[in-house]
């Protein structure tokens, strides 16, 4: 059988959709209640749906990219455009993040238990963050705004394929096997968190997932080619499903999260024929929106979630209604079941709002300014229009 990467002919919705799905999965993750959303294993282990991220990145990058870098494509312009794609935003939280630190130090400096530009909002991190590098720098936490870490490693990997593609084309394909399989062998050496890492193997664990993207790319002209009756795609999209959800909810950070980014590759690969039931689903028009909104889901979550603890919290000390609770050393929303949930639900619909705006807003001016700047780079001379 001879791999082929098959031509870009559209936007994978469905995928996207399901990044969309993933974004909300791992808000849930870090939005902690007493209710029975927030004690789901599904939710609790909800970091593997990063991994996912990762699959997903490398298979669109190969297809968006994959040819043209190989046939001259700048790598430079490359670079660009994918910071126009996640640097803006990024660097409007950081700000964020530090205009409330600003306000934390001057106006209530005792207010909490640490102290203003400590432990995770260090000066140092704030400065390694904001260059993206904060993934070779200890400690193994998620300074600033968390989710960043992850936006960080695939920057880093961006650059590396690039580098593959543009030099070694041939052993592309060879060179991502190797890193796929030796990948979960070198972090379950590293680290007894397996793939649960944000510093120590945080850059292994993004080629982990990426490496099997961009296999995932190129087996796609073989995939789907594949004639299959309506109900085999139909059940091969349920069963992965279903798989993808029985996985993760019992994997944790154990050894068995290792074998995540292998499931989401047949996920990936799955859903790029999107010929069954729930790839129908995923493109109707509240997943597409959800999709499209990922990285702003992503990107913005844990600030707005650590300034609605922070309202909690103070209404909490006038009310003295016990809205938050402290269990294991780490505050929570309390108020029972019934009221976690319905404070789950609506703090995802509040991110998803916000989410909208910040895409509008932020995302796609930072991406047309890039655009229209990387229409300035040289074009090689070998370079495809």
């Amino acid at each position: 059988m001879t791999l082929e990467a098959a031509k870009p002919k559209h936007r994978y919705v469905a995928l996207d959709s399901l990044r969309g799905v993933c974004a909300c999965m791992v808000v849930l993750l870090h939005f902690v209640t007493q209710g029975h959303i927030a004690s789901l294993s599904i939710v609790k282990h909800g970091f593997l749906f990063v991994d996912f991220f990762f699959v997903l990145s490398g298979f669109v990058i190969g297809s968006s990219y994959g040819d043209r870098l190989a046939q001259g494509f700048s790598i430079g312009r490359f670079m660009w455009l994918r910071l126009g794609r996640i640097y803006p935003l990024h660097v409007v939280m950081l700000i964020a993040f530090l205009a409330f630190e600003l306000f934390f130090a001057y106006f209530m400096p005792n207010a909490a238990a640490r102290v203003p530009f400590s432990d995770s909002f260090s000066l140092d991190s704030l400065v390694q963050s904001l260059f993206l590098m904060q993934i070779f720098f200890g400690p193994d936490a998620t300074p600033w705004n968390g989710p960043s870490w992850s936006i960080a490693a695939e920057l880093w990997t961006y650059l590396i394929f690039a580098l593959l593609l543009r030099f070694g084309r041939r052993a592309l394909v060879p060179v991502s096997l190797v890193i796929a399989f030796a990948s979960p062998l070198i972090l379950a050496a590293l680290t007894d968190r397996y793939i649960n890492v944000f510093h120590d193997g945080a850059l292994v664990r993004c080629l982990f997932g990426f490496s099997l993207g961009m296999i995932g790319w190129r087996c796609t002209a073989f995939v789907q080619s594949v004639a299959l009756p309506n109900w085999a795609d139909h059940l091969l999209e349920i069963v992965i499903v279903l798989a993808t959800g029985v996985l993760v909810s019992v994997a944790g950070a154990g050894p068995l999260s290792l074998v995540a980014p292998y499931v989401f590759f047949l996920a990936v690969l799955i859903f790029s024929r999107e010929c069954g039931l729930v790839s129908a689903l995923l493109k109707l028009s509240p997943f597409v929106l959800v999709g499209t909104l990922s990285y702003s889901i992503y990107m913005i979550h844990v600030f707005l979630y650590y300034r609605l603890m922070n309202g909690l919290s103070l209404l909490d000390r006038v009310t003295g209604q016990g809205i938050i609770v402290n269990e294991d050393g780490h505050n929570l929303i309390g108020g029972g079941a019934l009221f976690g949930d319905a404070m789950t639900l609506l703090f995802l619909g509040f991110v998803i709002f916000c989410a909208y705006i910040s895409y509008r807003f932020i995302e796609l001016p930072g991406q047309n300014y890039a655009k229209s700047v990387a229409g300035k780079f040289p074009v090689p001379a070998t370079a495809t229009p």
